[in-house]
């Protein structure tokens, strides 16, 4: 739909002077093709406006992201463990051809700098690289640490530095996935 089909373009003389305090068009901008010149230009109060709803939206905000230094403590609390559930050397099934997610045992609360620990028995021989991930709320995935399994046992740590809740995830050596969220205050 072309701007010269529009409601407002149609106004007459007295609705424009009802409604903008003038009898004619406003504009003196030209019409381009495309969508970047569909509409009309915004007075000064109209992008006045609209920057002090983003101010205030930012203000909104504001209070929810907290980028003022916070000083550091030293928590001398011992550290949770996850671990993943056990799985048996003497079974003999055949390995999936998809990923498997189980899921690890652990706390799901820590308190911000806290440090994890992941611990756990592959089969007897698999080695290969662990690597543990971190999602915060619906964002990108970040790597937390890694480590290489030998013999089938590993031991990761790392720390879960910013608050907000958390889905951590174990990528193993076959493939398959342990996951935990984590509600970090």
């Amino acid at each position: 739909m072309g701007w010269r089909e529009r409601d407002w373009a149609k106004w007459t003389d007295a609705e424009r002077q009802r409604f903008f305090g003038t009898a004619h068009s406003t504009s003196h901008v030209p019409v381009r093709s495309g969508a970047r010149g569909v509409g009309k230009r915004r007075t000064w109060r109209e992008s006045l406006a609209a920057l002090i709803l983003i101010a205030a939206a930012g203000a909104y905000c504001g209070g929810a992201l907290n980028h003022s230094p916070q000083p550091t403590v030293s928590r001398p609390a011992p550290e949770p463990f996850l671990q993943l559930p056990h799985t048996s050397p003497t079974s003999t099934a055949p390995a999936p051809t998809s990923p498997r997610y189980t899921t690890m045992s652990g706390p799901s609360s820590v308190p911000r700098g806290a440090y994890m620990t992941v611990t756990g028995t592959l089969h007897p021989g698999e080695s290969g690289p662990i690597v543990v991930e971190g999602q915060w709320e619906s964002g990108p995935w970040y790597e937390l640490a890694s480590t290489n399994a030998s013999d089938g046992e590993f031991r990761v740590r790392y720390t879960l530095s910013r608050p907000g809740i958390v889905h951590v995830r174990l990528v193993l050596p076959d493939g398959d996935y342990a996951v935990r969220t984590i509600d970090v205050t």
